[in-house]
């Protein structure tokens, strides 16, 4: 009787996903969708490092949106997979937000300090969503 009543509990606990999920899955296909134009408004808004923008833009913050959308796009549907890509996407988008904060800091004197305070949101947001979708309980969900 009270090993039926823990796999009860826990065919229950399997019905409902873990706290956050749609949540952050759905902000992750919305965030990754509007980072596509806005990667095009910084390149054509911002002259100063046109070159830069567009060689970052190209090379590494459209591929992490594309795969970032195909990860959220994964989640939603409920693909075991799609945990995979998003710890992926979150990984290449702090790889690629860390290095671009820092020589941005370190080469740009004006508006450094909300430069410096939008880069450590940035990557705190992106540490704390990373830690989310690695936890096991997401990977049992989706299994």
């Amino acid at each position: 009787m009270p090993g039926q009543r823990l796999s009860l509990a826990r065919s229950l606990a399997m019905l409902q996903p873990p706290r956050g999920y749609l949540t952050l899955a759905w902000l992750g296909l919305v965030t990754n969708v509007l980072v596509i134009p806005l990667t095009l408004a910084l390149i054509l808004g911002q002259p100063t490092w046109r070159v830069v923008h567009i060689a970052v833009g190209s090379a590494a913050v459209l591929p992490t949106a594309a795969v970032g959308i195909v990860a959220s796009v994964a989640l939603l549907r409920w693909r075991a997979w799609g945990q995979i890509l998003a710890i992926v996407a979150l990984s290449l988008s702090l790889a690629v937000a860390m290095p671009y904060g820092i020589v941005r800091l370190a080469l740009l004197s004006e508006g450094r300090l909300l430069t410096g305070l939008l880069s450590v949101l940035l990557w705190g947001v992106i540490t704390a969503t990373l830690i989310f979708w690695c936890r096991p309980c997401i990977r049992r969900y989706l299994v």
